[in-house]
């Protein structure tokens, strides 16, 4: 049964085993996504897989969860309310049949990292899953593997395969991993020379990193003017101010458009431009998620060719 509207259940849902075992030498385990309660009218009892039942497995191979990272492009299926209150929760929106992009990989890099930096004391896993938990999912997490632990690409896809009880489907997934040199923590130099590895007393130079990933940030130095000049002291503050708004402006549009946090569900993280002080950097999305300032010379000609009005 797959039903009609809101709660139609994924296309070919019900072929895949919800859930495969873990990764062998990793933290990894993937799964298909569950769904919530809504979705049981359409599925037969022996099909339904929900949050409650994800949990529920993982504590009958005598695993932890740790951390789930949603790769689904939806919000329909669940929510982050309906598993357990100490659960990390991470949603990162993939597109479905396309190579995830940099951001996307990126992003995910950095979520697994930071887990595995708060949790090197335990052995909570992190739960990966797309649609099916197989394409999506298959291809960060053997990405991750070649790019930060370093292992090879058809050794990756293999252990993938096995662990999941099913193959990555889509060849220019696979092609795109086959491809890939091996270099280890590839695109990860910003956190440090192995899996969150620092110097003790150090404090990352966020400023560089700042103006590298930031679009409204510079290290550009300010140019020189006279020190006795009203009107450029006007025009100073004036650009102060609109400086201040356009960075208010800026991070109101990005706490709207990430959508995701690494914390505990009731613990959302708002916006990743906060995570400097643990040595993460997000790059924005589009350098065009926040308008560009209207200039002074501009809103003169704006007033000039505003008509007067004639009253009779």
């Amino acid at each position: 049964m797959v039903g009609r509207g809101g709660f139609r259940v994924p296309e070919r849902w019900t072929e895949y085993i919800p859930l495969g075992r873990r990764m062998p030498g990793t933290r990894f385990i993937a799964f298909k996504v569950p769904l919530k309660k809504s979705f049981d009218r359409n599925l037969h009892p022996e099909e339904r897989f929900s949050p409650r039942d994800l949990i529920k497995k993982i504590k009958e191979q005598k695993e932890e969860l740790g951390l789930i990272i949603d790769l689904t492009y939806t919000t329909r299926y669940y929510g982050p309310e309906e598993l357990p209150a100490t659960l990390c929760y991470s949603k990162i929106f993939t597109m479905g049949h396309e190579i995830p992009n940099r951001h996307t990989i990126f992003q995910f890099k950095c979520v697994v990292k930071k887990f595995l930096r708060d949790n090197k004391d335990n052995d909570k896993l992190i739960g990966v899953h797309c649609t099916h938990g197989l394409n999506r999912t298959g291809y960060l997490v053997c990405r991750y593997l070649i790019d930060v632990d370093g292992m090879e690409p058809n050794t990756a896809i293999e252990l993938f395969n096995r662990a999941r009880g099913h193959p990555i489907e889509r060849t220019n997934y696979i092609q795109d991993l086959r491809k890939r040199a091996v270099k280890k923590n590839c695109g990860l130099q910003n956190l440090g020379s192995g899996p969150f590895r620092e110097k003790a007393g150090t404090i990352p130079n966020t400023k560089k990193q700042m103006a590298k990933h930031h679009p409204h940030r510079s290290n550009q130095a300010a140019l020189a003017v006279p020190r006795n000049s009203s009107s450029t002291k006007k025009k100073r503050r004036r650009g102060a101010k609109g400086q201040a708004a356009h960075q208010e402006l800026a991070h109101g549009v990005m706490e709207q458009r990430w959508p995701y946090g690494l914390a505990a569900r009731n613990c959302w993280v708002s916006s990743p431009a906060n995570e400097w002080h643990n040595g993460l950097c997000f790059p924005a999305q589009s350098p065009h998620f926040c308008p560009a300032q209207e200039t002074q010379a501009s809103r003169k000609r704006r007033r000039r060719r505003r008509k007067p009005v004639v009253t009779a």
